[in-house]
């Protein structure tokens, strides 16, 4: 299993995992076979004992993800040692962002107005909903910056977080060579909890078996019930999306193969769909892009962005919802 690459380590646990949870469907093959006269069901064995297992793994991640996302913003802003330079890769990074989730919108919106006829009609005569008044932009903008250093740190408030990163980073170059210091105390640390996120990773396909085959078991096939044809028309657009624009993107602005570049994310992609996080799956990110050979500098920068306000799977699924709903 060490040899093996990690997308082939988390393939397997996933499929590992989803075979587990069907045979653990009440009354299923282990409910025959094992807890016949126990008392008890495979199911709830799953969910007293394996599921806190897949919780410990995942309150690991989320452990790990704000020092990892402080200090890696300083550090890629330090070794990029320009404020100039910062402010071109970061309004770049925004336009991207900006693009392929406007990009994603259009695509979501679309394939669902071509399934539109599919869906079913739910009856909601009896359904209520109180909206609640939304921020305006200027709230928004200002809820971005903390009032307290730690208080960012401990609620895991990752715009908060970025922002302090940014503050601290510009500091470090303008203060010069008085903050050597400190610049080299923030690259240790960063280098160490890089260390325990490598730990944290190496039980990634343990993790994602005591996280999916609990649900599988508890939702089984009846996980896609009536709004069937609602997920497979957004999973149709992700695909779209992911095949379509991403390509594009990396061939284009990248100047890379997509096809490589498809293989090498594929451990964040399969983490991302078993964990359902995308803060979560930072870490793993972080580490598919090291391996294709993108510099760590931006890389530090720009993913922590990409896990906080990129969303273009939101964005594709509430064009979806709002097609369906209409």
């Amino acid at each position: 299993m060490n040899k093996l690459p990690l997308s082939i380590k988390i393939m397997i646990g996933l499929l590992i995992g989803i075979a587990l949870g069907l045979l653990s469907i009440n009354g299923g093959y282990l409910d025959i076979i094992i807890f016949a006269n126990t008392g008890s069901t495979a199911l709830q064995f799953l969910q007293e004992y394996i599921k806190p297992i897949g919780d410990i793994f995942l309150n690991l991640l989320k452990f790990i993800v704000v020092p990892i996302v402080l200090l890696s913003i300083i550090c890629g802003i330090i070794s990029m040692s320009d404020i100039k330079k910062v402010w071109s890769i970061g309004i770049k990074t925004i336009i991207f962002y900006i693009t392929t989730t406007f990009v994603a919108l259009i695509i979501g919106t679309a394939v669902a107005y071509l399934f539109k006829n599919k869906f079913i009609v739910l009856d909601v005569s009896n359904a209520t909903y109180q909206a609640t008044e939304a921020k305006n932009f200027i709230k928004v903008i200002a809820d971005m910056f903390p009032s307290n250093f730690l208080s960012p740190l401990l609620n895991a408030s990752m715009l908060q977080v970025i922002v302090i990163a940014l503050f601290t980073g510009f500091a470090i170059i303008l203060t010069g060579n008085k903050a050597n210091a400190f610049a080299n105390v923030i690259e240790s640390a960063d280098e160490v909890f890089i260390k325990i996120m490598d730990i944290i990773i190496h039980f990634s396909p343990i993790g994602i078996i005591c996280l999916i085959s609990p649900v599988v078991a508890e939702n089984g096939p009846q996980v896609l019930g009536s709004l069937a044809m609602v997920l497979l028309t957004a999973y149709v657009a992700y695909a779209v999306h992911m095949f379509f624009t991403y390509s594009l993107a990396v061939k284009f602005l990248g100047h890379y193969s997509p096809a490589k570049f498809f293989k090498g994310a594929m451990p964040g992609f399969l983490f991302a769909f078993s964990s359902t996080s995308s803060i979560g799956t930072l870490p793993v990110s972080m580490e598919c892009v090291e391996n294709m050979g993108g510099r760590k500098d931006v890389a530090s920068f720009t993913l922590p962005l990409v896990a906080t306000i990129n969303m273009d799977g939101t964005a594709i699924y509430q064009g979806v919802c709002a097609i369906f709903i209409a």
